[in-house]
């Protein structure tokens, strides 16, 4: 998709969460907006490496609607680095890294307990960049075929350490193949995303 197309589609969620900024700031009860930053550990299942060895950023802001004392949910927007890293030098991998760069819009449903709040709900993701670098450091990407949009299902534990900030912890598995050619095999992504956030 050309690049002109991608950017309006980012420009139209960008002004959707001032929309929805602007709705936490005229009711800040029903309303509560969050900045969340941290680190992702990924892998990717198919591509003959084990472990959750590729480290990567992760930062961004959601606003959750308040149902109830006990329900929320959320629609949020991000930056994430994904993808999988051959940290065991193992010699039958043909990959040595794969290296993606995402915007995400996650949306889910949260349930609130103590200090405590699980969520769970799904993401869209969109391709920013992404590269596959075999085990002779080549850069193979061009014959992968990346996948350009991705959904994924997530869960989520939230702790408050004070009333409006603390730590969360995030799962992500990939719900399609990160590769649109299904004939060379399934890549299914999975994410460990640890941050802290605060309630502005």
């Amino acid at each position: 998709m050309p690049f002109f197309f991608r950017e309006k589609k980012l420009k139209a969620a960008l002004c959707w969460f001032i929309l929805l900024m602007a709705a936490n700031s005229a009711d800040a009860q029903r309303f509560r907006a969050i900045l969340q930053g941290g680190a992702n550990l990924s892998q990717v299942d198919g591509d003959g490496l084990a472990g959750y060895n590729k480290p990567g950023l992760a930062g961004g802001i959601q606003t959750n609607a308040v149902l109830s004392n006990r329900w929320e949910w959320s629609l949020g927007i991000a930056f994430s680095q994904q993808g999988a890293r051959n940290a065991l030098d193992n010699p039958a991998a043909a990959i040595e890294a794969i290296k993606l760069n995402t915007i995400e819009m996650p949306i889910m449903l949260h349930f609130n307990e103590w200090k405590f709040q699980l969520g769970a709900g799904g993401a869209f993701n969109r391709l920013i960049s992404g590269r596959v670098i075999d085990v002779t450091g080549a850069d193979v990407s061009d014959l992968q075929n990346l996948r350009e949009n991705q959904f994924s299902a997530l869960v989520e534990c939230k702790v408050f350490l004070k009333e409006n900030s603390g730590f969360g912890l995030r799962w992500y598995k990939n719900l399609f193949n990160i590769k649109s050619d299904r004939a060379s095999g399934a890549w299914i992504g999975r994410t460990i995303n640890l941050h802290a956030f605060m309630r502005l």
